[in-house]
């Protein structure tokens, strides 16, 4: 009985044994995992801890938590640095970059504004000649109509101091009468239409002009009708008629229409 009771005694001691063993074993390799993390972190982060050391060299022990904390500040005013530096960068460009497109902008505004005042201006010009166009073509038309309307009296008699467009006329009788139906109050005699009349020289005549002739002084009128001929009160025995315009020598060219 008593040899059983000191088996296991024996059999207790020595499982107490292996397992203060075990224990320990975990224990330390614990204690070394948690070593070895340390210097791994230690350097990573660029520092060389003192950690659980004593003082070498005359250098104080650094805990873990110091070693950790210096190297946290440092990342963090390395990290507020860099931060700053790219903000300050990041707000030129962005500065220069507004600035550029207002620029771009008022250059965009300043090509715009002047296509639009050429375009006005080409609109003007355009409307310009159109007017001058419709102004020109009034003109002839106004020229034209003179000439069409004399030309049908052709063949009525020429009467000395008659007026008459159908019973008779001399010439300035017919050139004061054709004109008046436009609305034209020409002197009753040629000497006097040709002194009220607009000269222009004989190279620059157009329809609805009046050719003067007279050797001395002027003694007869005609209406030019254009490709060099005119149409008059001519003689008695003639009446009205179409002539080459320099049957005689022209005196003067006038004209009373635009």
């Amino acid at each position: 009985m008593r040899s059983v009771a000191k088996w296991i005694v024996n059999v207790c001691l020595n499982g107490w044994v292996l397992l203060r063993g075990f224990l320990r074993g975990v224990l330390l390799f614990m204690f070394y995992k948690k070593f070895a993390a340390v210097v791994l972190s230690a350097v990573l982060v660029g520092v060389v801890p003192s950690v659980v050391f004593a003082d070498v060299d005359g250098v104080s022990a650094v805990s873990d938590g110091d070693v950790e904390e210096l190297s946290i500040e440092d990342d963090f005013s390395d990290g507020a640095d860099s931060i700053s530096a790219f903000a300050s960068a990041l707000a030129d460009k962005t500065v220069s970059e507004v600035q550029g497109y207002q620029e771009a902008k008022a250059e965009a505004e300043v090509i715009a504004q002047e296509r639009l005042e050429a375009e006005a201006a080409a609109e003007a010009a355009r409307k310009a000649e159109e007017e001058r166009k419709a102004a020109e073509e009034a003109r002839l038309e106004m020229r034209q109509g003179i000439v069409d309307f004399a030309l049908q009296f052709v063949g009525n008699p020429y009467v000395y101091g008659g007026t008459s467009l159908t019973n008779g006329a001399d010439c300035s009788g017919f050139v004061m009468s054709v004109f008046a139906e436009f609305g034209y109050e020409l002197p009753r005699v040629a000497a006097a239409q040709c002194a009220a009349s607009e000269k222009k020289d004989v190279s620059n005549i157009e329809v609805g002009d009046l050719v003067f002739y007279g050797d001395g002084g002027i003694d007869h009128v005609a209406l030019y009708i254009g490709d060099g001929k005119i149409v008059h009160a001519s003689t008695a025995a003639t009446g009205i008629k179409v002539s080459d315009y320099n049957y005689r020598a022209p005196a003067a060219v006038g004209t009373f229409v635009e």
